[in-house]
């Protein structure tokens, strides 16, 4: 494996690598979106004349099955950006172009990751299967319409700020420590697969989209080694993010945005069936197409 690329992010990690500052970096970008949350909640508390409590919930337990609702989740997650690049800036003197790679690189690669996923992904859509997938309207077109440029800068926020942290600053960070692709690959994915485990999924149903999240956490952080940048793991998390929030939704899942709704995805993940291993297949198949492309 060649991560040339990558070298210039790990020397920008590795002046000062102690394993406790990824902690305190972690812990610092964790407060600092909690206190936004609450400044946030303070002035609609006192705007709409609410207790505190009551802002707080309406900000931080809004309904994804709602348009609002769901941009309010994916802004949240937004914010974890900034509060990364934050702590990052206090913790470790790093610039923000030392986690996202070359400007002009990391938008090149992420509009050519985020044009492959969408090709690839609309070529297997339209081959015959006998999968068995309910396919209902979730929005009216007009509605869709208008909720769509807000829905894909929200997913934009929310993507680039994973990216950001579990790639750009995570990945990086364990690279200067840990010279073996197995370490400063795997651990940031089983990072990133934790963070997207739910409690109301059945367990097998978690589990099962926790191991689709790590298989992810590993082909995007190989895309980021070997471009030197976030750019193309952005574009390839933004086009699979986007499709399946604005264009068929899951049912179960963040469906406020979608313009159709699947009612049957979410089950098939409680069984490894056949789908499930296909699913994977498209991903790790969208994965080696932007390789080939980037190479």
């Amino acid at each position: 494996m060649v991560y040339a690329r990558f070298a210039p992010m790990i020397s920008a990690a590795s002046e000062r690598s102690a394993i406790w500052r990824i902690v305190a970096v972690t812990v610092s970008a964790l407060g600092l979106l909690f206190v936004w949350l609450g400044a946030i909640a303070l002035v609609l508390s006192l705007v709409e004349d609410v207790s505190f409590e009551t802002a707080l919930r309406a900000i931080a337990g809004g309904d994804p099955a709602t348009s609002s609702g769901a941009i309010i989740y994916f802004m949240i997650v937004g914010v974890l950006g900034l509060a990364t690049l934050l702590a990052v800036r206090f913790w470790h003197r790093r610039g923000a172009l030392s986690l996202i790679g070359p400007g002009a690189r990391t938008l090149r690669h992420f509009v050519v990751a985020g044009a492959v996923t969408l090709g690839v992904v609309a070529i297997l859509t339209i081959i015959p299967t006998a999968r068995d997938e309910t396919t209902v309207r979730n929005l009216d077109v007009g509605v869709w319409l208008m909720w769509l440029p807000f829905a894909l800068i929200a997913v934009a926020a929310q993507t680039g700020a994973e990216e950001l942290f579990f790639r750009g600053y995570l990945q990086s960070q364990i690279a200067a420590r840990f010279r073996s692709p197995l370490v400063w690959l795997i651990v940031p994915a089983l990072a990133f697969a934790a963070a997207h485990y739910s409690p109301v999924f059945p367990t097998a149903t978690a589990l099962t989209y926790m191991a689709y999240a790590a298989l992810f956490g590993v082909l995007a952080g190989d895309l980021t080694a070997r471009t030197g940048s976030i750019g193309a793991a952005w574009g390839f998390h933004f086009a699979n993010n986007a499709i399946a929030v604005t264009i068929i939704a899951v049912d179960g899942t963040i469906t406020g945005l979608g313009l159709f709704r699947s009612t049957s995805g979410l089950a098939e993940l409680s069984v490894l069936s056949p789908w499930v291993l296909a699913d994977l297949g498209a991903l790790v198949l969208v994965w080696w197409c932007i390789r080939r492309v980037l190479d």
